[in-house]
């Protein structure tokens, strides 16, 4: 049984995405901090936790001034992925909003960019975090269900 089957066990769906995270965490930390070695579900995976932490710990102007706007357009495709439809329609908005699209990959430019930023965009923003704070979607039910449907990439 491999580490990703035993963390499935687990007893409650916080437990089970919080071991998966981890197990993935230390792939990426044995690559040296890069997602390219893992599987597309797993940095699928990856992603929906990145924006989860960042913007329940920021909000999206945390999201897009930190590493995770370096994956933002990969982080809306992953959440359409595991079928979180309404986190990926805030998602899609706040991107939307940023000031130059794409976003930028280089994190000195997105914090440039960041640093005047418009007061329609903060408040955009604002708005959005209020709603992904009361999203009833369910994102670790929604990364389980996804990790069960590809768990052969989950090694």
């Amino acid at each position: 049984m491999t580490e990703v089957e035993q963390a499935l066990l687990l007893p409650t769906e916080t437990d089970v995405v919080i071991r998966i995270c981890e197990i993935i965490w230390s792939k990426i930390e044995k690559a040296n901090d890069s997602l390219l070695n893992l599987t597309e579900p797993e940095r699928i995976f990856a992603y929906v936790q990145m924006l989860d932490g960042q913007v329940n710990n920021g909000g999206f102007d945390q999201f897009f001034f930190n590493y995770s706007g370096e994956y933002a357009h990969e982080i809306l495709f992953a959440c359409e992925k595991i079928k979180a439809f309404k986190t990926a329609s805030l998602v899609k908005t706040a991107i939307e909003n940023f000031p130059l699209l794409p976003v930028p990959k280089d994190t000195t430019l997105r914090r440039k960019l960041m640093e005047n930023l418009d007061e329609k965009i903060s408040f955009e923003w604002d708005k959005l975090d209020t709603k992904f704070y009361q999203n009833e979607e369910n994102p670790e039910e929604l990364l389980i269900n996804f990790v069960k449907a590809h768990i052969e990439a989950f090694s």
